[in-house]
């Protein structure tokens, strides 16, 4: 016998109430056609901390008895819905306005916007990336705008190793390569802690040089040193 889904829960007065799915927090990301990764990721995780993923992958249907069952998914599945359309631009919401259900419009997005493993792509991060210099940003910016590229191109062009020496020596190519790309863009300020980081054997992981970068940015401030 198949698990019965919970679309609410009881009123004290025995009566059916269903979730309030306008009490998840309001989208900080409106989905405008090139922000699907982000867009989608922030979605999903809120939609799914109040239990109601099912209605976005498709694993919830609607019940094929039951009047009150019935009902109680298509508000729920109207509610996902709306939460999803408010959180496009209007340009790109119209497209999904005539759709019956939160699960269509969540896989037709997919579809249109993700671009999984599109060359194109790849190639407009890696641009971004290469023209990624810390400039007028802080050390906290700067990183943290290189690390949203970073995982941007993880998703559009994952790299799948079938051996596990193989993956492990990608692995760490991959993190000196970062790391290289992280220490090239800062400013000229911040040389002479780069090249200690560049002399240590062996090399410290991203993580750790942004600590030590991060060190340095804030006992110069404190100091209030001048930049050369």
């Amino acid at each position: 016998m198949e698990p019965k889904e919970d679309f609410g829960f009881s009123g004290s007065n025995g009566s059916a109430q269903v979730r309030e799915v306008p009490a998840l927090p309001v989208c900080p990301i409106k989905l405008d056609g090139t922000n699907y990764l982000v867009w989608s990721r922030s979605v999903f995780l809120a939609v799914s901390a109040h239990g109601f993923s099912n209605f976005l992958t498709g694993a919830s249907k609607k019940p094929a008895k039951q009047v009150d069952a019935q009902n109680k998914w298509v508000t729920t599945n109207y509610l996902i819905m709306s939460y999803l359309l408010n959180s496009m631009e209007l340009t790109v919401a119209r497209g999904y306005l005539l759709m019956d259900s939160a699960t269509d419009i969540w896989i037709s997005a997919e579809k249109t916007f993700s671009k999984n493993k599109n060359t194109s792509q790849c190639y407009e991060i890696q641009k971004k990336l290469g023209d990624t210099k810390q400039k007028e940003m802080s050390v906290f910016q700067y990183y943290s705008t290189l690390k949203g590229l970073w995982h941007e191109l993880d998703y559009y062009g994952p790299f799948n190793a079938i051996n596990p020496i193989d993956a492990a020596t990608f692995q760490e190519w991959q993190d000196n390569h970062r790391l290289f790309n992280f220490l090239a863009g800062l400013n000229v300020e911040f040389e002479p802690i780069r090249a200690q980081i560049l002399s240590t054997k062996p090399l410290p992981s991203l993580e750790d040089a942004f600590y030590s970068i991060q060190s340095e940015d804030t006992r110069r401030a404190a100091m209030a040193l001048p930049a050369p």
